[in-house]
């Protein structure tokens, strides 16, 4: 009863590797491709010989030597013991006689190894030795599947893939994606990789494109005695999407412009502030092709495809040139430009332009996005100023409100612009209250229709912007400093003619509304 006991321990054992060899066969890894399973199971193969041998030194003998034979189809082996022949015998875990290996076999002579064989593993092996075995076989495996898995990610870095909404977080958004392998991924998409109008609860399902991938840090101490950190070769990875990268918009033009990958139509200049606007200039291989038209697409599908992915992000596609003025000309618009009035200088990469007066305020754009991505897509420092073709009707001494973009900043005059506030003067005449009311825009947006099919919805009342006292006290404040910058750019003698219109209140009024000097 007690040899059958350990008979079937002893069969139990060994059904543990055989069974933990066979994983290889049900892992998803190796399903496809039966080639690469035979490498894998080589692999473990010499896993399994080095561990076995290992401990058979732990539990029988510090000295032996085994031949282990394994099967990888079957997912079986056999064990034998290297026996070194001596005529006399001091250590009988590891030698054996000449006389008694002469009744077995007569061609071994003394310093040969006679293989005892095949051994029963549970004689040789404890229980805790078979649990270690079985857990270096599953380890390896799943080393192996996380290395398959990471080097066709590594595949798809520079690309852009569908990703499904898994789990939103505070500072990311978690997405699952499948492989062509049918490997499940996790995409990081961190929050300051997201354009501003992105919904994951709303659109569960979006383009990313993989910008990186990260694996496990492990740190290594250097033979000087320094640490640094280097990737852990069996560690996990994190792959990092992005959806406000230049090259996610590139790929993008690329899958709905067959032209560019085909190599017909070349992207030379990408600027995008993500979610917002962008700028796109591209240039025709070929003569027979339009660069522009082909990137729009036929009343314009092809670019409204990206637009609708990005949020309604406003692009503008350019048609490149290698004349600076004539780039940046086109750069600027929606604002109408005669590349005549460009003056760029090539080796200080700087340009001047003129515009008119009515020009201003499209080629800055709001918040200055507009020449901030001209800037960006030509490599040139842009500074713009007004053209006024009567000059007899320009004062000699009022100020251009651009002369004041390095202290009020692009998008200020950009409102300014857009209350119609052009020229120092006129700042001056509008007053602190009107600079205010132009900084913070309209009270309330416009009515919005909303249409369905087969009717018109009536229209919804808009709700009016409601201003804090704080927003109140921080705007005011602000165009009190906007007043007193540019008051202080004109003499006594010039605030004087400018408020003395024949208005007895002209001077109540421009003592109400100058704020008092520090």
């Amino acid at each position: 009863m007690v040899r059958k006991q350990v008979k079937t321990e002893g069969q139990d054992r060994k059904a543990q590797i055989a069974s933990a060899f066979g994983e290889i066969e049900q892992s998803k890894i190796f399903l496809d491709k039966r080639t690469e399973s035979a490498a894998v199971k080589m692999d473990i193969a010499d896993l399994l010989k080095d561990i076995i041998q290992k401990q058979l030194r732990k539990d029988y003998d510090p000295e032996v030597e085994a031949n282990i034979f394994i099967n990888p189809e079957r997912g079986d082996f056999e064990v034998y013991i290297l026996k070194k022949v001596v005529s006399e015998v001091d250590l009988e875990s590891i030698e054996i006689s000449i006389d008694e290996v002469r009744k077995i076999d007569d061609s071994l002579e003394l310093g040969d190894y006679y293989e005892e064989g095949p051994i029963k593993l549970e004689d040789y092996l404890s229980r805790k030795s078979i649990q270690i075995i079985k857990q270096s076989v599953q380890k390896k495996v799943r080393d192996l599947e996380r290395l398959v898995v990471y080097e066709e990610c590594l595949e798809k870095v520079g690309e852009v893939v569908a990703g499904e909404v898994y789990q939103v977080r505070s500072n990311e958004v978690i997405f699952t994606y499948n492989t062509s392998k049918d490997h499940r991924v996790e995409l990081v998409l961190p929050r300051a990789e997201m354009i501003k109008k992105d919904n994951p609860r709303r659109n569960p399902r979006m383009k990313l494109y993989v910008k990186r991938i990260e694996r496990e840090k492990v740190k290594v101490r250097l033979d000087d005695g320094g640490v640094v950190e280097r990737d852990k070769p069996d560690g996990g990875m994190k792959v990092i999407v992005s959806r406000i990268d230049d090259r996610f918009l590139y790929k993008l033009f690329e899958h709905e412009v067959p032209e560019i990958l085909d190599g017909l139509i070349v992207i030379k200049g990408i600027a995008r502030v993500p979610g917002e606007r962008a700028k796109v200039a591209v240039e025709s291989t070929s003569a027979r092709i339009d660069p522009v038209g082909a990137s729009v697409g036929y009343r314009g599908k092809r670019i409204q495809s990206i637009v609708k992915e990005l949020n309604n992000e406003n692009i503008d596609v350019i048609y490149y040139t290698d004349e600076p003025q004539i780039y940046i000309a086109r750069a600027l618009q929606p604002a109408k430009i005669d590349p005549l009035t460009v003056h760029a200088d090539i080796k200080t990469r700087k340009a001047r332009v003129m515009l008119k007066p009515d020009q201003i305020k499209y080629a800055i754009g709001k918040n200055g996005n507009n020449i901030h991505l001209a800037e960006k897509l030509t490599g040139y420092e842009i500074d713009v100023y007004r053209d006024v073709m009567d000059k007899s009707m320009e004062d000699p001494t009022d100020i251009d409100i651009i002369e004041f973009r390095e202290e009020f900043g692009d998008d200020m005059i950009y409102q300014l612009l857009d209350g119609g506030l052009d020229t120092a003067k006129k700042v001056l005449k509008a007053g602190v209250e009107r600079i205010e009311e132009v900084l913070l825009g309209p009270s309330a947006p416009e009515e919005i229709t909303f249409f369905s099919k087969g009717r018109t919805r009536s229209p919804i009342k808009p709700r009016e912007r409601k201003v804090t006292e704080e927003e109140k006290r921080y705007w005011k404040k602000i165009a009190e400093n906007i007043f007193k910058t540019v008051k202080e750019q004109f003499t006594d003698a010039d605030l004087h003619d400018l408020f003395d219109d024949g208005d007895e209140d002209s001077d109540d009024q421009q003592a109400a509304e100058s704020p008092a000097d520090e």
